[in-house]
């Protein structure tokens, strides 16, 4: 995918807002303050946002105090319907992007903003901006970026699974322009064929293989870790401990990325590959609680190699396979020698 920088992401949406309120009066002092007034946050926005330190709120808070808000906030100008607001759909609304504890601040201390409005096409390219805007901070922590990451590699692979999914009745197009109808049962395998597209060569739930041409044979992983300068597999991990962070309350999570509560990363990751989990996990000892049922569940599933019950079976089919050794050497018959396989196959599945 070809990346663009920051700074001409932001000169064209700037130039596309620009554009677009040449004709009205936008650009007027009561326009603006008007803005400012009704600028609206949305949570699943807001949680991009890597939350501070207490210490670096009250700093935040400080320098506003002292110096003022220099930096405008980002909104987003677009309207109800691209946000799923059903009344007046076409109504222009703004959505705040950048700037949310400098929002918060500005209005409880009654001091003055500016806004730069940006203009995107969907709340997935919202998403995508913000996610690469906040990476590109250097104040971020290990931790939330490996979050962010793996909240924009989640979005690109339901993205992949929607666009194939559109209806039950639907054909799908394939990169390499071949036709694949899906049935009632494709349908139901969602979860396994977005794992499979995954790959270079994906089979799909009614056991056609799907050759995928030379553009297209990089993964989602790939891709996302040739954008971000690391590894495919730090890609596919930040996955999992986003979707285990998104399994916890807001407060939680926050708690978590702020780093005022220490959770081992890998118990998180070990979360996010659970597909049911009930409830919301909200605290510590509930993570524990979770986590622990996950690794016991998991010791029972998986008999050890090496149990009482393994090592009698494997006793058994040795001495089966000895006999059977013995008898078609001495009588070299077929019939021997066929038994002699198939002992010795039963022998390397009790020892495998």
């Amino acid at each position: 995918m070809a990346k663009k920088t920051l700074a001409e992401k932001m000169a064209e949406n700037s130039r596309s807002v620009v554009e677009a309120l040449k004709t009205n009066t936008i650009g007027s002092f009561s326009s603006t303050e008007n803005i400012k007034k009704n600028i609206i946050i949305l949570e699943e926005l807001r949680d991009l946002i890597p939350p501070l330190l207490e210490t670096e709120f009250l700093a935040l808070k400080e320098n506003l105090q002292k110096h003022g808000c220099k930096d405008p906030l980002k909104v987003w100008q677009t309207n109800n319907q691209s946000i799923n607001i059903t009344d007046n759909p076409e109504d222009i609304v703004y959505v705040l992007i950048d700037g949310h504890n400098r929002f918060q601040l500005c209005h409880e201390l009654q001091i003055p903003f500016n806004i730069q409005i940006d203009n995107f096409k969907s709340i997935t390219e919202v998403r995508n901006f913000m996610i690469d805007f906040q990476l590109s901070r250097r104040n971020i922590t290990p931790q939330q970026a490996s979050y962010l990451r793996g909240i924009r590699y989640n979005t690109e692979k339901k993205i992949v699974t929607n666009n194939l999914f559109q209806s039950k009745e639907s054909n799908i197009i394939l990169p390499n322009g071949q036709n694949v109808h899906l049935d009632d049962s494709a349908i139901l395998e969602n979860k396994k064929l977005e794992q499979k597209i995954d790959e270079p060569d994906g089979i799909l739930p009614n056991g056609q293989n799907v050759h995928l041409d030379d553009s297209s044979k990089k993964t989602t992983a790939q891709e996302l870790g040739e954008y971000f300068n690391v590894d495919e597999k730090t890609i596919r991990r930040d996955a999992d401990f986003a979707r285990g962070l998104d399994k916890f309350s807001p407060i939680f999570r926050k708690e978590i990325l702020a780093g005022q509560v220490k959770v081992e990363k890998s118990k998180i990751q070990k979360i996010g590959k659970v597909k049911d989990l009930s409830g919301t996990i909200n605290s510590l000892d509930e993570l524990e609680t979770v986590y622990q049922t996950l690794s016991t569940e998991i010791s029972t599933q998986v008999p050890s190699k090496y149990s009482p019950k393994s090592e009698k079976l494997i006793q058994e089919r040795y001495l089966k396979l000895t006999d059977s050794l013995n008898r078609a050497y001495e009588t070299k018959t077929n019939k021997e020698i066929n038994a002699l396989k198939t002992a010795f196959t039963k022998f390397l599945e009790a020892i495998s």
